[in-house]
């Protein structure tokens, strides 16, 4: 199943990527408003998907970044997701921290993009007070809406790989929110 949500996600974008006119990725397109940089937030929820403890069924958290645009398509952002899990008496608390390259296709209206970064993964449980952290890898695919020049929302999914010693753990957040030019 996994394969199959990441086959369609990957065609999507790669549908767009070719649906775009050739005038909006050449070196003719405007450069982006301000500075190049760039910052946002995203809410949303992430559902574990292998090696996590059975009573955590769903997550709620976010995202935060900062990013800086090198031209139109490409940019690195840096990300920090806390995400929030309980069941069963357990609490846990999960916060990711990845720079990421991000590649977007530049069109006006709905914009894809893709992401892709290490990064680290930080896991705090409550009531037993256990940590532990880890290293990580996040992909995803997202697409961008311009709302007004410099304003736009977004929603993507990303799928994540902790890489802790004795196991490792997969998860698929999904994520709405809002990002602003500088």
């Amino acid at each position: 199943m996994k394969k199959v949500i990441l086959g369609v996600l990957v065609g999507l974008f790669f549908s767009a990527v070719s649906a775009s006119k050739a005038e909006e990725l050449s070196d003719s397109h405007p450069a982006p408003s301000g500075s190049g940089w760039y910052l946002g937030l995203g809410m949303g929820c992430d559902a574990p998907l292998q090696a996590w403890d059975s009573a955590y069924s769903l997550g709620g958290g976010g995202n935060m970044f900062v990013g800086c645009r090198f031209n139109p398509s490409t940019a690195l952002q840096l990300s920090v997701s806390p995400w929030f899990f309980t069941g069963g008496g357990l609490s846990l608390v999960d916060v990711r921290i990845t720079p990421e390259l991000k590649i977007l296709n530049p069109s006006s209206g709905w914009a894809p993009y893709f992401l892709m970064g290490p990064g680290y993964d930080l896991q705090f449980d409550s009531p037993s007070g256990y940590f532990t952290s880890s290293l990580a890898v996040v992909a995803g695919i997202g697409f961008q809406f311009d709302f007004h020049k410099g304003e736009h929302a977004f929603i993507e999914g990303r799928y994540s790989l902790l890489l802790y010693n004795n196991l490792t753990q997969e998860d698929v957040p999904v994520l709405v929110g809002l990002s602003e030019d500088l």
